[in-house]
């Protein structure tokens, strides 16, 4: 017959050797042998289910993921009549890989159909089950890895590895290591950045009990499920609106005082400032866009204290930029 790949012809001769050769060589456990026989027949659309079954076994006894995962992808979409059974092969493939985040994704799609064969969704149950279980532990393995890794970081006075180690453990569930992290917001040697990164990690696993914090000489306690978040806040909103004809003026700078602004905001988290604050940053804010393009701007003769927001606002982004390196 012809193929795709131009007029060549497998003969029926051909064909049943092939079939016959890959299926011992499989029974045998023959791997690489059963593989090289199966792989023309599906190039050449001359396999059936057997076939095609055996080269994705055998493709995953090889460890070729990749290519078995393709080919099981296809037939999914395209032998409907043997849908679960390939979606058994492809769960197994994604669990070879020790992707188990996957196949939960997967199985609560597949969950929300209604005609599963009552064999299968069993089986497939399980399958979920084992996989939560495993991701679960895995985590847990990886969130010890990582607060031994953020203690080390602490110890060596490293603030690059202290801040990208707690953007991995945001993944874990925050309430494993509260008692762990709390301390750290009250120890006045802890980067102002990093206790921010250990509030937003709390404030979005929605740890609802009362902690204690220390920043810039302030104490205070706060629940961080109640925080609102930077870009959510009130009085940045307040900033970003008086900034709004900058922002039809020359969105460039705008875009450099709105980051400016949430560099600040994000130091400084929670302490935002105040409704009376709003009117010295907003001109602290514009003379600083102005002051780093070059560009010719008078200031407000009438508001005082300008310039201590100036550089308070400059602090903060030397801060953000050498903690984050961005």
């Amino acid at each position: 017959m012809e193929n795709k790949r131009g007029n060549l012809v497998m003969f029926p001769g051909w064909k049943s050797r092939l079939e016959q050769s890959g299926l011992e060589a499989l029974k045998e456990k023959r791997y690489k042998e059963a593989a090289e026989a199966f792989e023309p027949l599906v190039e050449y659309n001359q396999a059936g289910h057997d076939v095609i079954t055996g080269l994705l076994m055998s493709w995953i006894e090889l460890g070729h993921f990749d290519q078995a995962e393709e080919l099981c992808q296809e037939q999914m979409k395209e032998t409907i009549d043997q849908y679960y059974h390939y979606l058994h092969i492809y769960i197994t493939i994604l669990f070879q890989s020790s992707r188990y985040s996957d196949i939960i994704d997967l199985l609560d799609e597949v969950f929300e159909s209604e005609d599963i064969p009552h064999q299968s969704r069993t089986q497939l149950w399980q399958m979920y089950e084992v996989s939560r279980k495993l991701l679960e532990d895995s985590r847990r393995e990886q969130g010890k890895e990582l607060s031994l890794a953020f203690k080390e970081a602490l110890e060596s006075d490293h603030i690059h590895k202290q801040w990208q180690t707690l953007d991995q453990l945001k993944k874990q569930d925050p309430h494993d290591y509260l008692e762990e992290f709390i301390v750290y917001l009250q120890e006045p040697a802890i980067h102002p950045m990093v206790k921010s990164s250990i509030l937003e990690w709390f404030r979005d696993g929605r740890v609802d009990r009362e902690v204690a914090l220390t920043k810039f000489g302030v104490e205070m306690t706060i629940v961080p499920g109640h925080l609102s978040m930077l870009q959510h806040d009130y009085i940045m909103k307040q900033i970003q609106m008086r900034l709004g004809q900058v922002e039809q003026k020359n969105p460039t700078m705008y875009e450099m005082v709105n980051n400016l602004l949430f560099h600040y905001c994000y130091v400084r988290y929670p302490l935002f400032p105040d409704e009376e604050e709003v009117p010295l940053l907003v001109e602290a804010l514009k003379q600083l866009g102005h002051e780093y393009l070059q560009l010719p701007y008078k200031p407000d003769p009438h508001l005082e204290e300008v310039d201590r927001y100036k550089s308070e606002i400059e602090l903060c982004e030397q801060h953000y930029v050498f903690v984050t390196g961005s």
